[in-house]
């Protein structure tokens, strides 16, 4: 009896110490973190910290806001839970604390639709009248002043995409069109000053039309009242 039971043992210690290891696997740091899943990837989350867990989710897309836990002892794994209320272990390979640049990217075409829409109606606007025109000053300064703020976003978005040979030719291909826009907005600012300048050449030539008429009506009336009188003398 007492052999069999030293030769059934040692498994069942075994056993017991790896599902131990399994229950207790303490994480490093605590507390709830905002992260983001990475680029251009679908991540996998597991019911625990290891590749032998069972998938509860087959993958997270890239931008996916997560919140983190913890992380596992070995630095690997990484205990999460979703915004649909799914927890479990992510690789934190896969897991940034920044935005990613895709979403950095959305952000700055939905800025670029924005900005041609203020463009528009600040055209619209020069088209009604004067008066309009000397309000799309005001408008014309924040459209640069969002155009600037965009450049920066842009300038920093390629800061973090790096090496992402796509990306960069994205932004390249977006600060051409901030470029564009820039020089649209400069030439319809240009429109509204020769606007200005036209009413006041109007002004000018509408004066000087009306003393030229009041010269030539002072330089007939003498000619045309002798006339009168000798016309009466012969009758």
């Amino acid at each position: 009896m007492t052999p069999n039971k030293c030769l059934v043992w040692p498994p069942i210690a075994t056993a017991g110490l790896l599902l131990l290891q399994g229950a207790l696997l303490p994480t490093l740091c605590f507390g709830e973190e905002q992260r983001y899943i990475t680029d251009e990837i679908l991540v996998p989350m597991r019911s625990g910290a290891g590749g032998e867990y069972r998938i509860v989710n087959k993958g997270l897309s890239s931008g996916t806001p997560i919140t983190q836990f913890g992380i596992s002892e070995d630095g690997i794994w990484a205990e999460v839970e979703t915004r649909g209320g799914t927890r479990g272990w992510l690789r934190a390979q896969y897991i940034q604390v920044e935005q990613p640049s895709q979403l950095l990217l959305r952000d700055a075409e939905r800025q670029y639709d924005e900005l041609e829409a203020d463009r528009n109606k600040i055209r619209s606007m020069l088209d009604d009248s004067q008066s309009i025109a000397y309000e799309a000053d005001g408008e014309l300064a924040e459209l640069k002043e969002k155009l600037a703020a965009n450049e920066a976003e842009l300038s920093q978005i390629k800061q973090i995409s790096g090496a992402a040979i796509e990306l960069d030719s994205r932004n390249q291909s977006l600060a051409k069109s901030l470029e564009t826009k820039r020089s649209e907005a400069e030439l319809l600012k240009l429109e509204n000053v020769r606007l200005q300048e036209r009413i006041k050449s109007n002004q000018i030539i509408d004066g000087a039309l009306a003393v030229l008429l009041g010269v030539i009506i002072m330089a007939l009336a003498p000619k045309l009242a002798p006339k009168r009188r000798r016309n009466d003398g012969w009758s």
